[in-house]
This record gives structure tokens, C-alpha cells and sequence, in this order.
């Protein structure tokens, strides 16, 4: 793990996750809080007067009071000395505000030119949005996933436990600890550019690529479900609630769906003719508008009689011994006793500063599961100013070598991947990025069913035209191999040989069956590092359970949290936790590449998405626990800010819809606001002129701006809304996101080399690296596109054993 390194966190709730997940490691955090103490204690929801996002995501770190707005304050002595002995800073000023602070990169770097800098900012460093006034809200909003998720009759929703910065702050834990993996060959630090809007964007599941590619349709959003060329849906009510289904498109979906029919034929819900038929294949065809959807809405009528038969409990026991993809919308008291999580021994049992509770309280513990080098969760976090004004950091900065080495930060890593579908290959696809060779392991019996999934370029369906495959896949080889096959097993064998680590997404008899499990690959490898990450993890009751993203996300409360208090849980887009899970894992094997460089040691790592995900709804699992109130979806709407919601506009010429996101945080923007809007009336209301009268009237505040907001187009009134300083941005679609300035400055959106189509615009690297930057050099790869590059070139056989490996069909 990371013992010893020393990390220095200047940030306020923007990076606060970031410095959280480096405690989970092992590094030394200390936090520089202003006088009075950091923005994060005061947030909701506050209990007996400490707010408990700072008791969620302080855990662990040490407070330090300095004054260090004021580049003279004589506190900047002591910040020097700090940076001066730190291995990490991370800090949320842009470009702008790090020259004014004399806290730019390349007066750090001078103090300390070893250091690993991450700057956590809603719209990045620089750029034409950089300074602008921004929130939780607006940041979704910009980054193409909001405009996903809720009622097509109403606005996009957000989740209610606010998302953005956790995504930004997970994403920078990932790339700082890359930056250390690089100077450990280099010697030298560099600065990273992390962009809560880019950070985001990965929640839309690729779905911001669809215009670009041709794709010939914009994705739509669907309460429970996602809109395609017809509404999929994804959650069914049953007699207590809701679950999530996944009935979707694609010959893998095939056989779960028929188990999932079978059941329901059983209790007289549908007939033999819905059983028989191959109903993965029937929707991919009728979302390439082959053929009417008619029969699959006539199907969801049948399911839906089914489940409402049966409690949320029923539907997932049942659904658990039949290998049926089904689990229940469960909110945060049902997620805290839902025995799985138990019998892992995932609740961490942590005592609060004797001020807020004399009795533990049950909190997310270690994300993953490692071997060598468990995870022991971090203790309380502190009060304010624990370190009474005496920084502890001792050791100095190591040597410079001269001159520095400039080759991609991951050079060298070699990984044999038998991840699939997105939350594995997007972790993956970041190795990839920086550098690390991955061999990607497909079949053509069995195919990922990524490649079958839309959109699809230039409308086209195709396994290797999807445009979301090749968005998670970039810059990976293929190979196909059957891995049940002998001769297919002594090639896998020889690639472990050859391998740094090998990931793996499946439930855990997979691999064990194919005499890949952990064990059998030490036997092969002494030091390989194996990381399996499945929807439950490796482990306790559910291990068994076989699904996807969505259903971890209404496992782990996310469906409960996002939508409308008078409707059904929307849920965030699609498979949700599958854009949270990767940093996670990304983490988690940056650690035990640290341990082996410390031991020559491997390891395994086991990793729940779901248990993963549940991090980043701690504030809600602190509130629970303390006082027994349930967080609940509440549209649009803050617990601390108001006005705060998703606003009508005229329709854009890119767009069908017109929405503007607008979040009001302080008494002066609501001035700002009443004046760029003309509520007159409204700014003379003395009941509205505090944070908690706007609070309360809330519903008054939404109705008179939304007829103001109507009459406006949606670029004209975020441009006013801007110059007033109140945080507001369109709610992006695909088509709105691709010429969006900010994302165009990063460049965002990059033209890629696709063996199959010529090219396809994906998404770039999220973070961005100084002096050693990722790339993205070609899209997805073309299915076994690799076979004979990898049997010749990297395991060096003989043309005489490649023709006996393709003759006995090893190689598909």
C-alpha cells in the first residue's frame, strides 16, 4: 500500500473524496482548513452541528488551520514547509485562481519539484468555462448524463445525494496514484488537470457519442428504463416496491431472458411462444428498426402482472437460484440490512468523535477486498484544527535523475483482460490509455455483449459497430480463444506467464471453471496480480448473482435516490455503478502494483460494484445511521440550496427539449438572479432573502421562474445567467455536448482509427497528465482483430504452432 506517502489536501468539498480514497490506501492526509473550518462541515445534512459530508469523507485525515488565502499571511511559512515534504497535493483552484493564490503548478514545482499535484475543478484548469460560478447541479448538467435520467414528461433529474465531484475526486485518486507510478521511474512530479464535467460524462455510458457517430437517433431518457428507437424498460413495481429487470438486446441476453419467461410461464404470466423466443436477438432486430416493438411492449405487460404478484424479496431470492438478472430498489434502510453486505463484513462498525454519538455507527468499509494488503478503514474524522498548528510531515523529497524519462506513465504493465460489458473495460481502457499493454480475451460463441449493444455507427448494427464497445475498448488488442478448449488453456496459460495481471468480471466460478482461477494462475505466475470485480463480489450469499450496472445501482439505493417524490424511483441512466466502479478498481490495483514493487509479491483483489458504489452515498448511510431519517429522491431540489432545479427554455436547433439547470448558493446570487430575471417581486419578499426562507417556499420559487425561464433560448439565458454569477448551464444532450467550448478546449471528443468503419469519434482521457500524458491512439478493436500479432509477436510461437493452435480451433 501507500504507507508513508505524505499528502496535502488544500481542497475543500471538490476534492475531498480524492484525499478520502488516498487515506483508504494507506497515505498520511492532512487538511488545510481555513480559519472558521472548510465549506464541507457546514453542509447538509448536519447532525448536533457537524455536517456530515466532513464526518463521511474527512475519516481518516488530519485537520490544519492556515490562512492561506492571503499569499503574505505569515501561515505561507508553513505551507512551504509542507509542500516542501509532501509526495501529493491536491488542491480545487483553476488556473485563474492558483496564479492569484501564488499556488500555481510551476511555483509548487519549484518548491518541490517530486510532487504529484491534482487540481479537482468543476469545468478544468483553463478553457472558456473554467471561471465559471458552478455546482453539483450545473456540472451534471453540462456533462451530457444528466439529460439521461428521469420522466420524459418532466425535466432531467439528478440523483439526490449530489454525484459530480465523487466522480471527479475518485477520478484524481486514480490518476495521482498513476503519477506516482511514474516517478517512481522518473523521479519527478507533474501536474493533473481533473475535470468534474469529463468525470461525469462517464455516467452517460457512451451515450454523448451517438450524434457524432451517426448513429441516427438521440438517446432519450425513460423513468426506469432508457429511450432508444422505442422505451426499454428496465424496473417493474411489484407488491412492495420496485425492482430492476435486465430484458435487453443482444444474443447474450438470449438465455437469461428465457429463464426469466420460464418463470413466468410457470405462474401463467406468458406462454411457451415468449419462452421459445430468442428475445435478445428480437430486440437488437427491432432496435435497428427491422421490426415492430409491438411484441416486446406486449411482453412487458405480461412481466409486469408477474412481478406485481410477488414482494421485492420474493422476486430476488427466487430470481438469485434461477440466474434470473433481477434485483430490488432498495433505499438506504434496505440497503443496510440486506444480509449479503453482513455476511461480508462490508459495514465498518466506526466510532464518531464523542460529541455527535457514544455508540459506533455502522459506515462503507473497505471498497475492496486485497489479499496481501487489506484495506482497513479509516477512523473518525477529526475536529477541526487536530493538529493544533504543528505539521508532522519529516521526510524529505527523493532525488532527481537527470534527465527525466517522458514515456507513458503505465510503459511496461502488461494485462490479459477477461473483463467485458463497461465497468471492467472502462478501468481497463484507462490502463490502456497510459500506456500498459492489454490483451483482451473474447469469444465468438459467447460474444460481449457490449458489441451488441446500440448505438451503432452510422446506424448500422454490427458486433463490431457499436459505438459504446469501442468507446470502452480503446487502445486494447483482441484475441479470441475458447477457453474451454485445451489448446485454447495452454495459450491463456503462456499469456498469464507473459502477464503483470489479469482482470477478470465474471461471477466467481467462471474462472475457477476454465482453471483460470487464483490459485491455478499462482501456480503459473508466482507474482500476478489478479482483480475480479463482479456485481456482488467474490464472497457471501449473492455471490451468485449474475447481472449488470443497473442492478447494482438499485441494489445500492442509487434508484431510490434519483427521480420524483410522487413517482416511481427513475434511476439513474442505464447501469450506473458501472461508471463508478472502475476508479475503484483502478485504485485498488495501483496499490498492489505498489506493494509488489515493495515485495515482488502479488495478490488478489476482489471488488463488489456495488459495495464500491456505495461510497459515494456515505453522507446518506451517516445520516441514517445517526438519526434514522431515510435521504429520498427529491427531484431536482437541495437540502441546503434554493432555488435549485431544472428549468423550461425554447428548444435548441440541437435539441428537441430546451432545459437550463440553475442553483442558487448564497443570498447574493438570489439577488443576481431576481435581477437577470426581473423578479422584481420576488426580491422584495423578506421571506425569501434568507437561505432557509427560499428553502420553504420552494414550490412559489419554481413557478415564477419557470415562466420567466420559457421564454428564453437556453444559450441566451445561461449566458446572462453566467455574466450575472449565478451557477447555471444547459442541460446537455449528445448533439449540444459536441460543440459545447469546454469539452472542444479538452478536447473531449477525439476522432479515432477503427479498423472495422474507418474511424469513430470516442471519448479522450479524463484527467489530464503535464508532462506525461494518456492517449488515445485507435477505437475498440475489431473482434480477434490481434490473433496472430499476439501468438507471433508477444508470445513468440513458430508459424508451425500457430497453424496447430488455428487448427484445433483454439483460436475461434
Amino acid at each position: 500500500m501507500f504507507t508513508g506517502i505524505k499528502v496535502l489536501d488544500l481542497s475543500d468539498f471538490q476534492g475531498a473524496f480524492c484525499s478520502y480514497l488516498l487515506r483508504h490506501v494507506g497515505c498520511e492526509v492532512i487538511t488545510i482548513e481555513p480559519p472558521g473550518g472548510s465549506q464541507i462541515r457546514r453542509m447538509e445534512p448536519v447532525y448536533q452541528g457537524e455536517g456530515l459530508w466532513w464526518q463521511a469523507y474527512g475519516r481518516g485525515k488530519e485537520s490544519l488551520v492556515l490562512d492561506i488565502l492571503d499569499p503574505d499571511s505569515p501561515d505561507r511559512a508553513d505551507l512551504v514547509t509542507l509542500i516542501g515534504q509532501a509526495d501529493i497535493l491536491i488542491h480545487d483552484y483553476t488556473q485563474t485562481q492558483a496564479n492569484a493564490l501564488r499556488l500555481d503548478y510551476e511555483t509548487i514545482e519549484g518548491i518541490n519539484p517530486t510532487i504529484v499535484v491534482a487540481a479537482i475543478t468543476p469545468f478544468g484548469g483553463d478553457g472558456p468555462k473554467a471561471d465559471w460560478p458552478a455546482s453539483d447541479l450545473t456540472v451534471w448538467a453540462a456533462s451530457g448524463a444528466h439529460y439521461l435520467s428521469g420522466d420524459a414528461d418532466r425535466p432531467p433529474v439528478r440523483t439526490s445525494v449530489p454525484q459530480s465531484f465523487q466522480h471527479a475526486g475518485a477520478d484524481a485518486a486514480g490518476a495521482l496514484l498513476i503519477g506516482l507510478f511514474e516517478r517512481n521511474r522518473s523521479g519527478r512530479g507533474q501536474f493533473i488537470d481533473v475535470s468534474a464535467q469529463a468525470s461525469s460524462a462517464q455516467a452517460a455510458l457512451g451515450a454523448n457519442l451517438a450524434i457524432p457517430n451517426g448513429s441516427g437517433y438521440e438517446v432519450q431518457r425513460i423513468a426506469g428504463g432508457l429511450q432508444a428507437t422505442f422505451p426499454i424498460q428496465l424496473t417493474w413495481p411489484c407488491k412492495d416496491g420496485y425492482v430492476a429487470v435486465t430484458l435487453l438486446f443482444g444474443p447474450s441476453f438470449d438465455e437469461p431472458n428465457r429463464r426469466l419467461l420460464s418463470w413466468c410461464m410457470e405462474e401463467g404470466f406468458c406462454t411457451q411462444e415468449d419462452v421459445d423466443t430468442q428475445w435478445g436477438q428480437e430486440l437488437m432486430a427491432m432496435t435497428a428498426e427491422q421490426k415492430s416493438p409491438e411484441p416486446y411492449f406486449e411482453l412487458c405487460q405480461k412481466i409486469e402482472k408477474f412481478t406485481l404478484t410477488h414482494t421485492q424479496q420474493e422476486l430476488f431470492e427466487e430470481g438469485v437460484a434461477r440466474g434470473i438478472y433481477i434485483a430490488p430498489t432498495f433505499d438506504i434502510s434496505g440497503l443496510m440490512t440486506e444480509p449479503h453486505f453482513q455476511a461480508r463484513e462490508y459495514w465498518h462498525k466506526l466510532q464518531l468523535m464523542e460529541k455527535l454519538v457514544d455508540k459506533p455507527v455502522s459506515v462503507p468499509g473497505a471498497f475492496a477486498k486485497m489479499s496481501e494488503t487489506p484495506i482497513a478503514p479509516p477512523p473518525a474524522a477529526p475536529a477541526l484544527n487536530s493538529l493544533s498548528g504543528s505539521p508532522h510531515f519529516t521526510t524529505g523529497p527523493i532525488e532527481l535523475p537527470d534527465p527525466s524519462p517522458t514515456d507513458l506513465p503505465l510503459a511496461g504493465l502488461k494485462v490479459l483482460d477477461f473483463m467485458w460489458v463497461i465497468a471492467g473495460p472502462f478501468f481497463t481502457r484507462v490502463l490502456a490509455n497510459y500506456g500498459a499493454t492489454v490483451i483482451k480475451v473474447e469469444s465468438t460463441t459467447r460474444l460481449e455483449p457490449a458489441r451488441g449493444a446500440p448505438t451503432f455507427k452510422d446506424a448500422e448494427p454490427g458486433i463490431d459497430r457499436g459505438v459504446p464497445f469501442a468507446n470502452f475498448n480503446t487502445d486494447k488488442m483482441s484475441i479470441t480463444i475458447d477457453p474451454a478448449n485445451p489448446v485454447g488453456q495452454e495459450v491463456l496459460k503462456d499469456l498469464v506467464k507473459w502477464a503483470d495481471v489479469v482482470t477478470d468480471s465474471f461471477s466467481p466460478k467462471a474462472m475457477v471453471g476454465w482453471g483460470l482461477g487464483y490459485e491455478d494462475l499462482k501456480t503459473i505466475n508466482p507474482d500476478i496480480i489478479m482483480l475480479s470485480s463482479c456485481l456482488m463480489g467474490q464472497t457471501g450469499p449473492r455471490a451468485s448473482v449474475a447481472g449488470y450496472g443497473n442492478m447494482a445501482a438499485a441494489l445500492s439505493g442509487f434508484y431510490d435516490l434519483t427521480g420524483w417524490q410522487d413517482r416511481s424511483p427513475a434511476g439513474p441512466y442505464l447501469a450506473y455503478t458501472d461508471g463508478v466502479a472502475p476508479r475503484f478498481m483502478l485504485v485498488a490495483l495501483m496499490s498492489a502494483l505498489e506493494h509488489r514493487r515493495h515485495t515482488g509479491q502479488g495478490q488478489r483483489i476482489d471488488i463488489s460494484q456495488a459495495e464500491a458504489a456505495i461510497h459515494f452515498l456515505s453522507p446518506g448511510i451517516f445520516e441514517y445511521g445517526l438519526t434514522g431519517n431515510i435521504w429520498h429522491r427529491a427531484g431536482n431540489r437541495d437540502r441546503y440550496h434554493a432555488p435549485h432545479g431544472v428549468f423550461p427554455t425554447q428548444k435548441d436547433n440541437l435539441s428537441s427539449e430546451g432545459w437550463i439547470a440553475i442553483a442558487v448558493t448564497s443570498d447574493e446570487q438570489w439577488q443576481h438572479l431576481c435581477t437577470a430575471l426581473e423578479l422584481t417581486e420576488l426580491a422584495q419578499d423578506e421571506r425569501l432573502k434568507s437561505r432557509e426562507g427560499r428553502v420553504e417556499n420552494q414550490d412559489q420559487l419554481d413557478d415564477a421562474i419557470a415562466l420567466k425561464t420559457q421564454n428564453y433560448d437556453p444559450f441566451e439565458l445561461q449566458s446572462k445567467l453566467i455574466a450575472a454569477r449565478v451557477p447555471a448551464h444547459v442541460v446537455q444532450n449528445s448533439a449540444q455536448a459536441q460543440v459545447d467550448p469546454q469539452y472542444v478546449h479538452r478536447n473531449h471528443f477525439v476522432d479515432a482509427p477503427h479498423t472495422p468503419t474507418g474511424s469513430m469519434v470516442v471519448e479522450n482521457t479524463r484527467f489530464k497528465f503535464s508532462r506525461t500524458p494518456g492517449r488515445v491512439e485507435r477505437a475498440g478493436p475489431e473482434l480477434g482483430e490481434h490473433n496472430f500479432q499476439v501468438l507471433q509477436d508477444i508470445l513468440g510461437y513458430d508459424d508451425d504452432r500457430i497453424a496447430d493452435i488455428y487448427a484445433s480451433l483454439a483460436m475461434e
